[in-house]
């Protein structure tokens, strides 16, 4: 038989802390103190204060306002690609109704208009953020 003693959980039941057989209620063992168990870690949701858990509070902080941003509207990435389904749609259906195209020649023409596309959109959006 081991003459070690063995953990045994609270005497009241509702604490799921260890506690060592003849030991007072709280006290630490001779080896030192034990890693926090998780009853005495914080509850997640309780914000975490800088005074003292015995001083009183004396103030609540203000409320933090949300910040506004100013209202933009689509970027131009977002529309230039809504521009290329758009095109691409309507070379689907204009193949489907019997139009003969050359796909290596409009996938040429709809990178390079999409290019064209972002540049001078990114040059018009640069111009209004300096004014």
């Amino acid at each position: 038989m081991s003459t070690e003693p063995k953990p045994t959980t609270g005497a009241s039941g509702d604490d799921d802390r260890t506690q060592v057989l003849g030991a007072e209620p709280g006290a630490q063992p001779a080896d030192g103190p034990t890693a926090p168990t998780l009853t005495d870690l914080p509850a997640h949701d309780a914000a975490p204060t800088t005074q003292s858990s015995s001083a009183p509070a004396t103030h609540d902080p203000a409320p933090v306002a949300p910040v506004e941003r100013p209202e933009r509207g689509p970027r131009v990435g977002t529309v230039v690609w809504g521009l290329v389904l758009a095109v691409l749609g309507v070379g689907v259906l204009a193949w489907a109704g019997g139009r003969h195209i050359d796909v290596d020649v409009a996938a040429i023409v709809l990178v390079a208009g999409a290019g064209v596309a972002l540049l001078v959109g990114s040059i018009v959006s640069g111009a209004r953020r300096r004014r």
